[in-house]
């Protein structure tokens, strides 16, 4: 029985050649006052999925939140660079997860971690040159069923974007644009998809994905991005304009956090950061 869907695969490669066929310099703009702190995946098992992260992708703990009887979070990281947050909420019944991926990992071994999710017997798909051009990509699920996309780029291993599924890609793109300041780069329509790659300055990108073939699941109220800025009160500000609400997480002065909702109904972390 196949792991993915093709419409799913090729969706997952066209998302990559875009963002690797963007010019230099529009990878290269000045950083941004707002940037993706992690692309935030909710899971079951925390030791389960926990040592997926780390004996697959050779990720590693960095930090660890918990809050007894509603949540454990590991946050796993490479060397530097954003972060994959792994958010077990304790209490929440599990939610259909979609068939299209919700992060991007960049790697310099992809044949080599292709090769040890095979022998873990893991889900993994690799994408035919048909699909993906130049670039090599492969498709696995972590242990709770999040897709997470593998592209071959020499250098190191990193966190390469997040990605949210959503119902409407033009009005998402539009509450990014307004709340954040980021900006459009490629897009990509086809019978199956509607996608757009926001940039967010020189870090990670956040691709804005609306399935045309999948109907609308069910969305977690827990975040599936985190978002730093050094202008928060702007930003909240352009938050409560926007009409969609949140909730405050931290009042802290030094640590302020919000939750917000996207148009299509994803819980977006945003957290002051100097």
């Amino acid at each position: 029985m196949p792991v993915f869907k093709r419409a799913a695969l090729s969706a997952a490669a066209s998302c990559l050649i875009a963002w690797q066929a963007l010019p230099v310099a529009a990878q290269e703009h000045s950083e941004m006052p707002n940037t993706i702190a992690a692309a935030k995946l909710i899971i079951g098992d925390v030791t389960q999925n926990q040592a997926f992260y780390e004996q697959m992708f050779g990720m590693k703990e960095v930090n660890h939140y918990r809050l007894k009887d509603q949540y454990d979070e590991p946050i796993m990281g490479f060397e530097d660079g954003a972060h994959v947050a792994l958010f077990s909420p304790l209490a929440a019944a599990p939610l259909k997860k979609s068939q299209y991926p919700v992060a991007v990992l960049y790697t310099p071994d992809l044949d080599g971690v292709v090769k040890r999710l095979q022998e873990a017997k893991s889900p993994v798909q690799r994408l035919d040159a048909a699909q993906t051009g130049t670039l090599q990509i492969a498709i696995t699920r972590d242990p709770s069923g999040n897709a997470i996309e593998l592209v071959s780029r020499a250098g190191k291993w990193e966190v390469g974007g997040s990605k949210l599924i959503v119902d409407d890609r033009q009005k998402a793109e539009d509450f990014f644009t307004k709340v954040f300041g980021a900006t459009a780069g490629r897009r990509y329509k086809t019978a199956a998809y509607d996608e757009v790659l926001m940039n967010f300055g020189t870090g990670p990108f956040l691709a804005l994905f609306q399935p045309l073939s999948e109907s609308p699941l069910p969305k977690s109220p827990y975040p599936v991005v985190a978002i730093y800025t050094s202008e928060f009160d702007a930003v909240l500000k352009r938050v409560t304009d926007a009409g969609l609400g949140y909730r405050e997480v931290s009042s802290n002065p030094q640590m302020k956090i919000i939750v917000a909702k996207d148009p299509a109904g994803n819980a977006v972390e945003i957290i002051k950061r100097k």
